[in-house]
């Protein structure tokens, strides 16, 4: 890939919080401008890609400090989202979220809802919560996304599934469903979908019946056990390429 100017490696991507990019002008916050200034050493000239969730933009930086500043030189290219997974995760022990919300962003999750399941711990403080949209926004700008996914507090899961709302696929992963997931989705056209996936230990059989009761489907991953970190992505992916990438005939 190249960078505007031809060089041959791709622009460095920034983040920055909205409304900041809706201006001729743009002020990077103190994480990204320590990067710019302290740890790449970039000088004034030097392009690269800012983003907000909403948009894409080329910047120029123009000064150099505690708050990197920069100018817009490039068009500006709207976040487009042709399918919204919503990923309702049961909290895992540990910094086990910090991976699951890494990935998830890089498959193409849309939201990232923690839930409080049978066997879930007690909620995280706020500064868990802060952490997770910051790892969120890095992987965004290390994959390429425009549109970082929204990250929200844990919260018990029923309250979850009374927020969820409407959507055109609600697939929930049980050991115990022996129905493959591609007998659900083959062929299916959907915009919307969720996934609920359990904690260390799996959902308990008042999780599976509170998410069908909301409309969730159980279904089989395969025969293998996988676990918390992995199960959200990987049925996310099965999800996005039957949507966007399966060749239809």
């Amino acid at each position: 890939m190249r960078d505007a100017r031809g060089t041959g490696v791709s622009a460095r991507r920034f983040y920055v919080a909205p409304p900041g990019l809706d201006g001729e002008s743009v002020t990077f916050g103190p994480r990204e401008s320590r990067h710019i200034a302290t740890v790449l050493r970039l000088r004034p000239g030097t392009r690269l890609r800012a983003f907000d969730g909403r948009q894409e933009v080329e910047v120029e930086v123009v000064a150099l400090g505690e708050a990197v500043t920069a100018r817009v030189v490039g068009p500006r290219l709207p976040a487009v989202r042709e399918v919204a997974v919503t990923l309702l995760q049961g909290l895992p022990r540990g910094p086990k979220m910090d991976l699951i919300v890494r990935t998830a962003t890089e498959v193409g999750i849309t939201a990232i809802w923690p839930v409080l399941t049978a066997r879930s711990l007690p909620p995280p403080g706020a500064a868990r919560v802060a952490r997770w949209m910051r790892v969120a926004r890095e992987a965004a700008r290390q994959c390429g996304r425009t549109d970082p996914p929204e990250v929200r507090p844990a919260r018990p899961l029923a309250e979850a599934l009374a927020d969820l709302g409407p959507v055109d696929l609600f697939v929930v992963p049980w050991e115990e469903e022996p129905r493959p997931i591609g007998a659900l989705i083959a062929g299916t056209t959907f915009q919307a979908a969720a996934v609920l996936i359990g904690p260390e230990g799996g959902l308990a059989a008042a999780d599976v019946a509170a998410a069908r009761a909301a409309g969730g489907q159980t279904v089989s991953l395969g025969p293998r056990l996988l676990r918390t970190e992995t199960a959200g992505a990987v049925c996310a992916a099965i999800l996005l390429y039957e949507r966007l990438l399966r060749p239809r005939s």
